[in-house]
């Protein structure tokens, strides 16, 4: 499929391609945050990510809170 095509019918859903990137990566770094020991720098680089600051940037904005923090909370309920 051409990527405008993509882009078009992603577009007639309310959503785009960076959109479903984002989601993917936040459901699998809350999935190795809960369910690993992997490091905030391991998971970051696992889902595409340069650096731990980056990917520590974008977590606070899809959760309002930095993944150590999540971390702490899952492992306390």
């Amino acid at each position: 499929m051409h990527s405008r095509t993509l882009s078009r019918r992603l577009e007639e859903f309310g959503t785009g391609f960076q959109q479903l990137v984002d989601e993917s990566r936040f459901e699998i770094a809350r999935q190795m945050l809960e369910k690993t020991a992997l490091s905030v720098d391991q998971i970051a680089e696992a889902i595409g990510y340069t650096g731990a600051s980056a990917f520590t940037r974008a977590f606070r904005r899809w959760s309002g809170t930095t993944p150590a923090v999540w971390r702490a909370k899952g492992a306390n309920q």
